[in-house]
């Protein structure tokens, strides 16, 4: 057993409840014999064993807490290669640095593991995908599909541009020509970006097919997914998508565009489009919703692809791995 520092830079602590992938690794490190005390600010870091940090981004925090301690650390996360030179050049100095002085980097998607150290000095990277517990996350009772498509995204303005979501709603136009009895349900914290989208819907006429439910309980969320024709993400880059993959666990049709790691994660088990063009969108949701029979394959499909390659062993399998090599690293 260690004593484990978890570092995740996030405004509320129920965030790291309520967002599955920060609260699968606590449970893991757990599970594995840790001893956990987790920090979400400098002030809060102590003296461990190891440091386990979630994104490069704010990783220099518990970083120089371990230099100074002479411990190992381990960073996870998305490391969003694509938007790097955008950076302004302090955040781009403190990535590098963080890639070069983390003693693991734990890489979610085969995309970023083959990449980023292909760009940039990584040591030691490991791959270990998210994960989703196919138990919680599984299908529906046996009722019909409902007649409504479902997102889950906050909308901050820039991460709803990410997700595509102006796309989407650009798409509901023809969607509705050809299904009109349909509904487009968002779910997701109501950010900077809302108004822009819900205006946008507006304008184009199709408000009236839009329902905004805010941030819902994780119950919720799964019975939507278990319940929803399908299940709609058309991001311009995910380092993984894991709502997607939540999605396919709970049997749903899932159309998703092919920016960054989401075709590893869905496979032949969706159906891929251009996420920057609001015709492709329509017409990858609207194949969907003509054949029914054909949904429910892929929704049988998603279902099986999710539970069998995405496990919370396998991520369980990662971590301890990351977690030997870097402690052997600085034996």
């Amino acid at each position: 057993m260690a004593r484990v520092c978890f570092f995740a830079r996030v405004p509320d602590r129920a965030v790291l409840d309520r967002i599955e992938f920060y609260a699968q690794d606590l449970t893991i490190l757990r599970d594995l014999g840790h001893d956990v005390t987790v920090a979400t600010r400098a002030s809060e870091l102590v003296r461990a064993d190891l440091y386990f940090c979630w994104w490069w981004t704010w990783a220099f925090l518990p970083l120089a807490a371990a230099r100074l301690s002479g411990r190992p650390a381990v960073v996870t996360g998305v490391f969003d290669e694509w938007m790097f030179d955008a950076r302004p050049w302090p955040q781009r100095a403190l990535l590098r640095r963080a890639l070069g002085a983390a003693d693991v980097n734990l890489f979610v998607s085969e995309l970023e593991h083959r990449i980023v150290p292909a760009r940039f000095r990584v040591r030691r990277p490991r791959y270990a995908p998210c994960a989703v517990d196919a138990q919680r996350y599984s299908p529906g009772p046996g009722a019909p599909r409902e007649r409504f498509l479902l997102t889950v995204a906050w909308l901050g303005a820039d991460n709803a541009r990410r997700k595509g979501i102006p796309e989407l709603v650009r798409a509901l136009p023809s969607i509705l020509r050809r299904h009109p009895d349909v509904r487009w349900v968002h779910c997701g914290e109501q950010g900077s970006g809302f108004a822009a989208i819900r205006d946008l819907a507006e304008s184009l006429g199709v408000a009236h097919a839009v329902e905004f439910r805010g941030v819902v309980s994780r119950e919720e969320k799964i019975a939507l997914m278990q319940r929803c024709a399908a299940f709609v993400q058309p991001s311009r880059y995910e380092g993984f998508g894991l709502a997607v993959l939540e999605a396919m666990a709970c049997g749903a049709p899932v159309v998703a565009s092919r920016g960054g790691a989401l075709p590893e994660v869905v496979g032949d088990a969706g159906v891929l489009v251009n996420g920057v063009e609001p015709e492709a969108i329509a017409a990858g949701v609207c194949t969907t919703l003509d054949d029914p029979t054909r949904a429910a394959s892929l929704g049988a499909r998603a279902r099986a692809r999710a539970a069998t390659l995405f496990t919370l062993q396998r991520r369980r399998e990662g971590i301890a791995d990351a977690i030997a090599a870097a402690m052997a690293a600085r034996r």
